[in-house]
């Protein structure tokens, strides 16, 4: 199964709608997947997603299935900062290294990102297990192997947050060290063996549809919801 995670283009978060920059990277971002072997489409329910996934969409000829849990993640700890929004250098600035078993407690938004990651975590494992493929413990079972491609238009906050998940980085590591552009594509791919299956990552963050519509290395992410 190859997965493919499109952030929504450049937003207009007070409309939760796209900036006109965003509307020309959504336009050059459709002409890039037009031809893409996409099996299947889902979307975010949240308005700059489904504008961002509207100009594919209809470039293609083709619709798709929105999930309500695909909406950005409440990554918000206090008002006016959000979890993948923290600065690396604060995120590093500790002696003890930030680990899978304790970065709940070692970040101020660690107690309140525990539950909304497992929320988001146990939906996508349900999801995944309808494509063929259940969680048990680090690595997925194949109930029945998946060759399909598979495009998902979300959210920057979610991307990051599946790839922790997948890729069995804390997630303020990834938050710290990957980036997520608006309109911009990741991909993995499973790795199957004996019935197993694991992710790989393959593309990050690429920009190469709008490469001179890039934003700085932050995510800049407005809301947590």
């Amino acid at each position: 199964m190859r997965l493919w995670l499109i952030r929504h283009a450049d937003p207009d978060y007070a409309n939760d709608a796209l900036t006109p920059k965003g509307h020309v990277q959504a336009r050059l971002l459709a002409e890039t997947l037009l031809g893409a072997p996409l099996d299947a489409i889902y979307l975010s329910p949240l308005g700059r997603a489904q504008l961002t996934a509207r100009y594919t969409l209809e470039r293609r000829g083709e619709s798709a299935t929105t999930l309500d849990w695909l909406a950005e993640l409440r990554g918000g700890y206090r008002p006016g900062h959000v979890a993948w929004d923290m600065h690396p250098a604060d995120v590093l600035g500790s002696e003890a290294p930030i680990t899978a078993a304790g970065w709940q407690d070692q970040l101020e938004y660690g107690i309140h990102l525990t539950p909304v990651l497992q929320e988001f975590w146990d939906a996508w494992d349900r999801f995944c297990l309808d494509l063929g493929y259940e969680r048990q413990g680090a690595r997925y079972r194949i109930v029945q192997s998946n060759e399909d491609q598979v495009a998902i238009f979300c959210h920057a906050g979610v991307i990051l947050s599946l790839l922790s998940h997948l890729l069995h980085i804390p997630p303020p590591l990834v938050y710290a060290h990957f980036g997520c552009d608006p309109s911009s594509v990741t991909v993995l791919e499973t790795d199957e063996k004996d019935g197993w299956a694991t992710f790989r990552l393959v593309v990050l963050n690429d920009m190469s549809h709008a490469p001179g519509l890039r934003r700085s290395p932050r995510q800049h992410t407005r809301y947590g919801f």
